[in-house]
């Protein structure tokens, strides 16, 4: 391999790895007190599911209307009170990417809704997918399509408040 080959391959790793950790870095960022969550028609956060059981239990668990917090517009369920506790002292911290919305879809420019059941969780960043099929597909190129999520999520974040704040 020629020198010119060799050095472009070296830059574009370098590119490469930077902006992937920088969409990691954006991800975290990215929520606020009025970020919008997918939600039922009851203003129910993920279907009701425990986001928190994700973490701590490490599978999808339904939680209790009498173990709840509000945050971020939605009422959460939670499976205990601890795990509503863990919650509300760093909802960030377990609160799903992207509002809840399904990330092969945000890095598409659009959004769907999730199923609770089929999920990734990686890096300490909880992602709820639409379909298995919608899963595969975006672990397949996950560095990639979480820098178009990362880009995209802005703009399709502030057009689900509009929405929302005009309801």
């Amino acid at each position: 391999m020629n020198n010119l080959a060799r050095n472009l391959l070296v830059v574009s790793a370098v590119v490469i790895s930077f902006f992937g950790a920088f969409s990691f870095y954006l991800a975290r960022q990215d929520y606020a007190a009025n970020s919008v969550i997918f939600d039922t028609s009851k203003n129910i956060a993920i279907n009701g599911y425990d986001t928190v059981a994700y973490y701590v239990q490490k599978k999808p668990l339904r939680g209790e209307p009498q173990y709840q917090a509000e945050w971020a517009g939605s009422v959460w369920f939670f499976t205990s009170a601890e795990n509503r506790d863990l919650f509300v002292a760093k909802p960030v911290n377990y609160a799903p990417q992207y509002g809840g919305y399904d990330p092969l879809g945000i890095s598409n420019g659009y959004t769907n809704p999730t199923d609770p059941e089929i999920y990734s969780l990686k890096a300490g960043q909880l992602f709820l997918h639409y379909s298995e099929e919608f899963r595969e597909h975006w672990e397949m190129d996950r560095s990639t399509n979480l820098v178009l999520a990362n880009s995209n999520w802005a703009f399709l974040r502030d057009q689900l408040l509009a929405i929302q704040n005009n309801e």
